[in-house]
């Protein structure tokens, strides 16, 4: 058990106008020192306690560091017609908790990414069928953000200016140390989250924590791509919350607001983190589902029972109700995300008048 009944760092001597303030102790019940070493009776007990409370107050610090900065895991597409290459930085980003998928060329990387969905892409440049600067190119095409590194044991005739003007992120030539190979890695993806979280303030709803209208356009361009391309359907959902106004009118904004929040929530719940999910107005919404051959019908048929749980659920001086207009997106007849959303919200917009809305001034 410690002697001293009070030890608090950095707290100047009350009493003498000199020392070094480490702390303050109180001795036996005496206050003699008022923390300054210097005019304690029993200075070296003082200063072993300091020691012992600042090591202490040092590892705690240390080890929330450590809490703090675990490194993040990447699902990583690895691109490399040479076996024994694709095995090794396989296996070296394994080992620092990181997921793999592989391919051969540039031709089965663009079929495997339209799969899976990747954090960062790192390819070599000499490849049968597809080589990695035109891979570069498409794969940023339809992911302008995703971080791209090249790799090539041909600097000469591949120099790192082709890689960067195709917009690869960084470039390394063939050999490589396994630290000159962490070191870019590391500083492409510590560029990329930074970019990420500035992307973030600037393309996400203040209320709801959604995608915003801009962010939505940004997205639904790449997802349309994606869908002519493997030639699927994508379902567009044109949400309006029915009866905002007489919630702000008759409850305050408040209110409002927080209604605005439990629908995207309800949002959020129903459907898929791949899908774009985002408030483009007031009180309306879009959501643009995932090119996939499933019957997206269901996640319709969830979103309503939701709705209702919610409304079982939670007493509120209103209810949550909205108006849901939905087209599908043929990629054998593209046509523009503006002229979607048009057709979604005259649908929506029937539906509204058919509920009778106008008429009871929900609208």
């Amino acid at each position: 058990m410690s002697i001293f009944k009070k030890c608090t760092f950095y707290r100047d001597a009350e009493r003498l106008a000199i020392g070094t303030g480490l702390g303050y102790c109180d001795l036996l019940g005496q206050a003699i020192c008022e923390g300054d070493i210097q005019f304690c009776q029993n200075s070296e007990e003082l200063r072993k306690e300091l020691l012992r409370q600042k090591e202490k107050e040092l590892g705690k610090n240390r080890e929330e560091g450590d809490q703090k900065e675990k490194p993040t895991n990447y699902r990583i597409l690895v691109v490399e017609d040479e076996e024994p290459l694709r095995n090794i930085v396989v296996a070296f980003l394994s080992r620092q908790g990181h997921e793999c998928i592989t391919a051969i060329n540039g031709v089965e990387a663009l079929s495997k990414i339209h799969m899976n969905k990747v954090d960062v892409v790192i390819t070599d440049i000499v490849m049968p069928q597809m080589d990695g600067i035109t891979l570069t190119k498409e794969l940023l095409s339809l992911y302008p953000k995703l971080p791209i590194m090249v790799m090539t044991g041909f600097s000469k005739e591949y120099p790192a200016e082709s890689a960067i003007r195709a917009g690869a992120r960084d470039f390394i030539g063939k050999p490589f140390s396994y630290e000159e190979f962490s070191a870019r890695f590391n500083k492409i993806m510590n560029d990329h989250k930074g970019e990420e979280g500035l992307i973030t303030l600037f393309l996400t709803d203040e209320l709801t924590a959604l995608s915003n209208r801009r962010r939505f356009f940004v997205l639904a361009e790449q997802y349309l791509k994606v869908a002519i391309r493997g030639k699927k359907r994508s379902l567009l959902l044109y949400l309006d919350m029915d009866g905002l106004k007489r919630i702000n009118d008759r409850c305050g904004h408040i209110k409002g607001d927080q209604a605005l929040i439990a629908l995207a929530n309800i949002l959020k719940k129903t459907f898929r983190d791949s899908d774009i999910v985002a408030r483009i107005g007031g009180d309306e919404f879009a959501v643009l589902l995932e090119p996939a051959d499933e019957n997206n019908e269901i996640l319709i048929t969830r979103l309503y029972e939701n709705i209702r749980d919610y409304n079982v659920g939670v007493s509120q001086e209103y209810k949550l109700s909205v108006s849901l207009g939905t087209v599908y997106f043929d990629p054998e007849h593209p046509i523009s995300i503006n002229e979607l959303l048009s057709n979604a919200d005259a649908l929506m917009y029937a539906q509204k008048r058919r509920k009778g809305e106008s008429r009871l001034g929900l609208t």
